[in-house]
């Protein structure tokens, strides 16, 4: 006689406890809006808070571009003032103040810069700058990855959640055919009537409440999940559409063409490499402000008074009147020790940067290699359950009719009844574990690789 696992037992006999104990639960919601894969992807993307962080992330970057394109161009400065003041007037070296009559004083000014070469300097604040975007729009892509692998968990959760309970409503069959068919060995007193078997079939489901409060914490957390990845209120529920759970479609993927994706599509190694970038074009900059930055500058402003007048030349221009200058300058920050220290501090962090993104880099393969082959057995292992499931099916229906000729045990109808829903019920875990890896695979690689293997076949 073939010997389950308590574990599996316990899977088997918990489900079949929740048909007196929750028959209604692959219904779902009352009134809740079903949604397909697709929609839920494009909804989700659009509305995540998450997606909106990573946006927001990407508008600062791009900022910063802009300011360092900027840099290139002249920048202008506005100085403006006034006061009030008695009347002054000057004759030579005489001056007269009035301190009953008061007027008005102000000044305005204008200064032009013009940077003319700074030895790279703005060249490498902008590389920066460019690499800084790119870092924003890989945490884009980062967001979108890991919230499809989010999705996936709620989505397939839930139409697991739906299929075990398609297999307690077809379980309540055999149960109540179990169940009656001891009450009716029991009443005639025959001979083939155990009673420790019809012990053991009322009472050994009371074991399993734990199991029943696991599925119902699995409809739930994957129900809630959905709602919240759609960003829609407690009172606004939804569920995946009405499609039984399937094992996503993947054709035959070679490692080696999920490596070279990772290597040109994976956003935390994108955002590694450009961080290196950023920091290598910084350590430039920081050794560009070692030299002098020559720039061009004008200077223009007005002053004017209704109260102070001169007589003479000597601060005449001083008080009143306008002044231009355009002049060739130099701007050279000679603190060279502490310009120094910055410069190699900031070498030493590009070099981390970039070795870091090497190491990233090794990660990533590791990662893809390891989600690939474990792809690979949990798509055996749904094939073999597949077989199994039809097997102890056959079982199941043999044990059945011997024992219900009088021929078999009840206990050989009860083994191939648990073989029959284990099977069942690993066959469907297998598949919703199979269609979360392959969500996993393209966070891991950055790309789609149902997309990936559909482009492998046309080749």
């Amino acid at each position: 006689m073939t010997r389950l696992t308590p574990i599996f037992s316990i899977c088997v006999f918990g489900v079949l406890a929740m048909i007196f104990a929750n028959p209604a639960l692959a219904s779902g919601p009352d009134k809740a809006e079903t949604v397909q894969w697709a929609e839920l992807v494009e909804r989700v993307e659009r509305t995540s808070p998450l997606m909106d962080a990573a946006r927001s992330g990407l508008d600062a970057m791009e900022a910063q571009l802009r300011r360092a394109d900027w840099a290139k161009f002249p920048s202008f400065r506005l100085e403006a003032g006034g006061t009030p003041t008695p009347e002054i007037q000057t004759n030579g070296f005489d001056i007269d103040v009035d301190w009953t009559r008061w007027g008005y004083f102000y000044r305005v000014g204008v200064t032009m810069v013009q940077p003319v070469y700074a030895f790279g300097r703005i060249h490498a604040l902008r590389a920066a700058a460019r690499s800084g975007v790119d870092v924003g729009k890989a945490r884009i892509d980062l967001a979108r990855w890991e919230l499809r692998v989010r999705m996936a968990q709620a989505y397939y959760g839930a139409q697991l959640a739906r299929e075990l309970g398609a297999i307690l409503k077809d379980g309540r069959g055999w149960l109540e055919k179990a169940q009656g068919r001891m009450d009716k060995l029991r009443a005639a007193d025959a001979d083939e009537y155990d009673q420790m078997e019809h012990l053991r079939l009322k009472t050994r489901s009371a074991e399993f409440f734990q199991l029943e409060a696991d599925q119902r914490q699995l409809e739930i957390t994957s129900l809630t999940g959905l709602r919240l990845l759609m960003s829609r209120a407690a009172s606004d529920p939804v569920m995946p559409a009405g499609e039984s759970l399937k094992p996503l479609e993947l054709g035959e993927l070679k490692v080696e063409r999920l490596i070279t994706a990772m290597e040109e599509h994976q956003p935390k190694l994108r955002m590694a490499q450009a961080a290196g970038r950023a920091k290598s074009a910084l350590a430039d900059s920081k050794s560009s402000e070692l030299w002098p930055q020559v720039v061009f500058v004008a200077d223009a402003s007005v002053n004017d008074s209704n109260v102070l007048s001169t007589e003479g030349t000597l601060i005449e221009g001083e008080t009143i009147g306008y002044s231009i200058a355009v002049l060739l300058g130099m701007r050279w920050n000679l603190d060279v020790p502490q310009r120094l220290a910055v410069r190699d501090q900031a070498r030493a962090e590009a070099s981390a940067a970039v070795s870091e993104a090497s190491a990233a880099r090794d990660l990533a393969e590791l990662e893809v290699r390891r989600i690939h082959q474990t792809l690979l057995d949990k798509r055996e292992l749904i094939e073999i359950y597949a077989r199994s499931k039809k097997a102890a099916q056959g079982w199941l229906t043999a044990a059945w009719d011997t024992h219900d000729a009088g021929f078999g045990s009840f206990r050989n109808v009860m083994d191939a009844l648990l073989q029959f829903y284990g099977k069942r019920l690993a066959h469907l875990k297998a598949v919703h574990e199979y269609n979360i890896m392959v969500h996993e695979l393209s966070r891991a690689v950055g790309a789609d690789v149902t997309q990936l293997s559909a482009a492998s076949k046309k080749k």
